[in-house]
């Protein structure tokens, strides 16, 4: 019976691969580092203003993925990505449920009057 040789064990592995990871991450470096320092500054408010864990992580989560959300549309208007630090920052710091009351209010100033 032949051995397998490394060769063989592997025969579509390629170097290159870890380049191009490497790529992939630093052309996201701006989405992982925005969203990543909104998660670990609302993680933090959050279990210092006593929450629980699980209530805690979820609003870290949410607080990247608000962060992430806003990168676009911070492109849209002209303002570099990486202003979308200072506001997944400024949202993490203030809460989701401080951005969620505030998008209600100006929802319903901007469109729920016509609506009524």
């Amino acid at each position: 019976m032949n051995t397998p040789t490394e060769h063989d064990a592997m025969p579509n592995r390629d170097p290159n691969n870890w380049q191009a990871l490497l790529d992939l991450l630093l052309g996201l470096w701006p989405q992982i580092y925005a969203a990543g320092l909104a998660m670990l500054i609302a993680l933090v408010r959050a279990i210092h203003a006593g929450g629980r864990p699980m209530k805690s992580f979820l609003e870290a989560v949410l607080c990247g993925f608000l962060t992430l959300s806003l990168m676009p549309l911070m492109e849209y208007f002209g303002m570099p990505q990486n202003m979308a630090v200072a506001a997944g920052a400024a949202i993490a710091f203030l809460g989701v449920e401080w951005v969620r009351e505030r998008l209600d209010a100006l929802y319903e100033i901007i469109i729920g009057r016509w609506l009524k």
